[in-house]
């Protein structure tokens, strides 16, 4: 596995499990009917792709064992993906100090919309990047897709709260 392969799927896997926890704490909390189906097609969502991206990063785990979805113990690949940074773990705890209500709901979809930009960044820079790996490429054009999709959603949503 390529270098860029590897930093593709790492970056996708952090800003995915951002936009996982926090939908998790939306599922429970958000008031917006729209917003809370969003969040759990999101959870839905992202709990795949690490799936996916899992098992493409440790090829001998199968899906039929489930070990795909569950970083191996000692497996130094996927720790680093793993690792959220000091700002995903501040909008998280701040998520989930916010009352249900309003508040909650434009501060939960103000960072879905920032999580998805970033990630159709991501995916954007990777395919221009002349990846080689034809699984890979597969992966990220069905994500583009899907995070494109996500992103006038929640454009949608953002347009109706006003």
């Amino acid at each position: 596995m390529s270098q860029a392969d590897m930093q593709h799927m790492q970056q996708t896997m952090q800003l995915g499990m951002v936009a996982l926890e926090t939908s998790r704490i939306a599922q429970q909390k958000a008031q917006d009917a729209d917003l809370k189906r969003f969040a759990t097609f999101e959870v839905q969502e992202q709990t795949t792709l690490a799936e996916v991206l899992h098992s493409m990063m440790e090829p001998a785990a199968t899906s039929a064992t489930g070990s795909a979805a569950q970083p191996s113990a000692g497996s130094g690949t996927t720790a680093p993906a793993m690792q959220m940074d000091a700002q995903s773990r501040e909008m998280i705890q701040k998520l989930q100090n916010t009352q249900s209500g309003e508040a909650f709901d434009r501060q939960y979809l103000q960072g879905q919309v920032e999580g998805h930009k970033g990630l159709l960044q991501v995916q954007t820079q990777y395919l221009q990047s002349n990846p080689q790996n034809r699984e890979h490429v597969n992966v990220a054009k069905l994500a583009r897709g899907m995070i494109t999709e996500h992103i006038a959603l929640l454009e949608d949503i953002q347009r109706k709260m006003k």
